[in-house]
């Protein structure tokens, strides 16, 4: 029989989760796929609807609508966006007087996860499995160290919600998504790679230059770790998606080599200077991410975590994202 696969942010611009689940689900026999989206009017909907994706709404701030949304499914793919709600500008206006911006986004957020778990409960009759887009929870695995890591402990708490829920019990894993390779040359960070006066490449980015980081190339490679979670895993697996673990330095020194430009070296930044640098909340949030990633793991102390690897996964190199992306929008003087 085949089988309904609901998937949430199928129409994500910049983090594309749900693209990559879409397109792997697409190329699997078996399955037909919803897309929920706020908006099944834009234009990514409709791109989406010409590939055969049944495209309905459902907003994150109404349980009703996702509930009808996710009805009759037998998998659900759950992933929330911190940063959408950053970006909004209406979050400015919403948040208390005198709350910190990613403070609010930390609320929403987690509502927003808590809300997606009891839709995805309310359909336990068909529900095989609620796949959860999770992150580590940072106060806990830091033992209180990173206690505002906002955008990681939402999702992570998010997800311990959705396991308290007795309808979703051994019906619920949780996949880790990595930092995204894209995130120093495609996204207009101020670390991006950047042209010296000598015709030398530098950048520059939190946290020491020699110490591996993990990386992904979520857009292709999320969608079939999720698969694996769905077909493979037994309940209540973590998985971390992760695709290469690369230094700062290494990461400038192979997008330098792939490019044929001159390597000119990393330039450590301080968490101070992050906020400096990226003020609001953004550099708060980015800095502590990765310095919590070089001291304790970016997918945090829980036990049992998994690797693609368990699966046979293979994942793509950061050589391979860096030989097949086209940088000419960076690279333009």
């Amino acid at each position: 029989m085949t089988k309904l696969i609901a998937i949430t942010g199928i129409t994500g611009v910049q983090f594309r989760q749900g693209s990559s689940v879409a397109d792997t689900f697409l190329q699997t026999p078996g399955y037909t796929i919803r897309g929920v989206t706020r908006n099944p009017e834009s234009a990514a909907a409709k791109a989406w609807a010409a590939k055969g994706v049944e495209i309905v709404q459902g907003d994150f701030d109404d349980v009703k609508s996702l509930e009808k949304a996710f009805q009759g499914a037998n998998v659900i793919f759950g992933v929330t966006d911190f940063w959408n709600i950053f970006g909004d500008p209406r979050s400015k206006e919403l948040k208390k007087p005198d709350q910190e911006l990613v403070a609010y986004c930390y609320e929403v957020e987690l509502r927003h996860g808590r809300n997606l778990a009891d839709a995805a409960a309310s359909t336990s009759s068909t529900l095989e499995r609620y796949i959860f887009s999770s992150m580590a929870d940072a106060t806990k695995s830091s033992g209180g160290k990173y206690t505002k890591l906002y955008h990681m402990d939402s999702k992570a708490q998010a997800a311990t919600y959705a396991q308290s829920l007795p309808a979703l019990k051994d019906k619920f894993s949780q996949i880790q998504a990595p930092i995204y390779f894209q995130v120093a040359t495609e996204w207009g960070l101020p670390i991006a790679p950047k042209k010296q006066p000598d015709g030398t490449y530098r950048m520059k980015g939190p946290g020491p230059g020699h110490k591996p980081i993990p990386f992904g190339n979520v857009r292709t490679d999320l969608g079939p770790c999720v698969k694996a979670l769905v077909e493979q895993a037994p309940p209540n697996t973590n998985l971390f998606a992760i695709g290469d673990y690369v230094t700062w330095t290494d990461y400038l020194r192979i997008f330098c080599e792939t490019q044929g430009l001159k390597y000119g070296g990393f330039d450590e930044l301080s968490y101070e200077e992050m906020i400096e640098i990226l003020p609001g909340g953004l550099g708060h949030e980015f800095a502590q991410n990765a310095l919590f990633a070089f001291e304790f793991g970016y997918e945090g102390t829980e036990p049992g975590i998994v690797g693609p690897g368990k699966y046979g996964i293979r994942m793509t190199s950061f050589r391979e994202y860096c030989e097949k992306t086209d940088f000419s929008a960076l690279l333009k003087d």
